[in-house]
């Protein structure tokens, strides 16, 4: 998929996008223009105080029905963006919180409530991305991880806690980087990595070793 922003002569934005059937296999993309709804967003997103000045009822409805529209799917799209940012790249609970603008523990709980919800249909993200099974295996399966991945956080935590300057500590994500802790600062550790120097880093991020 291409697209191209660019300003015109008289000083108007324009956006050309080029997809092909391999970029919009189910015609989700063409659906969305197709129908409309790409015009209820652009009719109500930039300007919020005027909710797209509707003409009467019936254009009204249609914005509405536009708007939901692309707001269920993009859900949906999201939801599994969160899984495969958790279990197949492995992102922390402060990046998954940054990226939804919410705390990380609203953040850890929506991302438990969604792999949940995908384990009801049978499905998973493990690190080669999407996969699915019997949904009762899959639900055990998913509803042991989570147990596990919380008993094993509450310990590293509480290690964390007992951290002091000049432990050695690895990524939680990438056990062969390693480096000595320096200080804490302002929620974060200092740590100076082996071969990288000093960088800081949550302390979610980090596993105090021996």
């Amino acid at each position: 998929m291409e697209h191209k922003l660019t300003t015109t002569e008289d000083g108007q934005r324009e956006l050309t996008i080029r997809w092909d059937q391999d970029d919009d296999p189910l015609g989700f993309l063409y659906g969305w223009v197709a129908k409309g709804y790409l015009g209820s967003f652009l009719r109500t997103f930039p300007k919020p105080g005027e909710g797209g000045n509707a003409t009467d009822a019936d254009d009204a409805y249609h914005m509405a029905l536009g708007l939901n529209w692309l707001a269920e799917h993009t859900d949906r799209r999201l939801e599994l963006l969160l899984l495969l940012m958790r279990d197949q790249h492995k992102a922390s609970w402060g990046t998954l919180a940054a990226a939804l603008d919410v705390p990380r523990s609203t953040a850890k709980s929506r991302y438990q409530k969604i792999a949940r919800q995908y384990a009801e249909h049978g499905e998973y993200v493990d690190e080669t991305g999407l996969r699915s099974g019997p949904p009762a295996e899959v639900k055990q399966l998913v509803a042991e991880r989570l147990a596990s991945r919380d008993s094993e956080e509450k310990l590293i935590e509480r290690a964390v806690a007992k951290l002091k300057a000049g432990d050695r500590v690895q990524d939680r994500h990438n056990a062969d980087r390693q480096g000595v802790a320096v200080k804490p600062a302002l929620g974060l550790w200092v740590i100076d990595w082996d071969g990288e120097g000093e960088l800081a880093v949550p302390p979610e991020d980090i596993r105090p070793l021996g």
